[in-house]
């Protein structure tokens, strides 16, 4: 009888496991996990912002709204301007504006009812109406809370984070994820928030001519061509399609602008 040698069938000296594998399926478990968790937690955080007593938070953050000395001529015609805007909406503690003379094509809000206004961005409106819509924007992100919403979301991550690797400093390895979800949640709130300040130039003006200024000064400058999946705000054409579906939803008439102050003009 002829030997034929062989392997033998088990050899307990050769691991049969695909430890590469096993670390994919561990970290995407991980990523899935903490993506729900903070999902669940962001809901808690808009629940919880929502039934907030807007007077308890103008208690607890008013202190950095306080009026500032001697303000600038332009910071008085944003301050008088706001305040107008302020009565077609349902906010009702004090905004208090400050301009920044900076070269910043920007605007946003802080708690308590801090709004900041950017030199820059008066150089990208031809008009009072695409001003006010800005301002307005601003005003429904006080009014909706989304500053609010920000930040506890800003926290449950960090402290999220910190929990389950027990460093503050490991985000980026959950950035895809929780990137992902924060862009997505922000996009709704400034669709949310350019809904709201339609209306609110409806109500003030009795028209929403001019909504669109800023937006369509921006796309001019923006040469974007990935998709806004990680953005904060969404695309500016989207924005627009919006405004537009929104004026006809609503019958909203568009007339003739009105012309810049003269000391808001560049």
């Amino acid at each position: 009888m002829a030997y034929h040698p062989r392997l033998p069938e088990q050899n307990d000296n050769v691991s049969h496991q695909q430890p590469g594998r096993e670390l994919l399926l561990l970290g995407s478990a991980l990523l899935l996990a903490v993506a729900l968790i903070y999902l669940l937690l962001g809901l808690l955080i808009d629940r919880v912002v929502s039934k907030l007593d807007p007077e308890l938070e103008y208690k607890w953050f008013g202190h950095f709204a306080s009026a500032q000395v001697n303000p600038s001529e332009q910071q008085q015609a944003l301050q008088q301007l706001t305040n107008q805007l302020q009565q077609c909406s349902s906010l009702r503690y004090p905004v208090q504006l400050r301009f920044i003379e900076q070269d910043i094509s920007n605007a946003g809000v802080l708690p308590g009812g801090v709004m900041l206004v950017y030199q820059g961005l008066l150089t990208q409106l031809d008009s009072e109406n695409a001003l006010s819509f800005v301002l307005a924007h601003e005003l429904a992100h006080l009014q909706h809370r989304d500053h609010l919403r920000g930040l506890g979301r800003a926290l449950v991550l960090a402290s999220l984070v910190y929990g389950v690797t027990g460093s503050s400093s490991a985000s980026q390895w959950f950035m895809p994820v929780t990137e992902l979800g924060m862009a997505q949640h922000s996009q709704q709130r400034e669709l949310a928030a350019d809904a709201a300040a339609l209306e609110i130039l409806h109500c003030h003006y009795g028209h929403t001519g001019g909504a669109e200024g800023f937006f369509k000064a921006m796309q001019q400058q923006s040469d974007a061509v990935l998709p806004d999946w990680f953005d904060s705000h969404p695309n500016l054409a989207k924005r627009l399609a919006q405004l537009a579906l929104l004026q006809q939803q609503h019958a909203y008439a568009v007339k003739a602008t009105t012309p810049l102050p003269a000391m808001l003009q560049p």
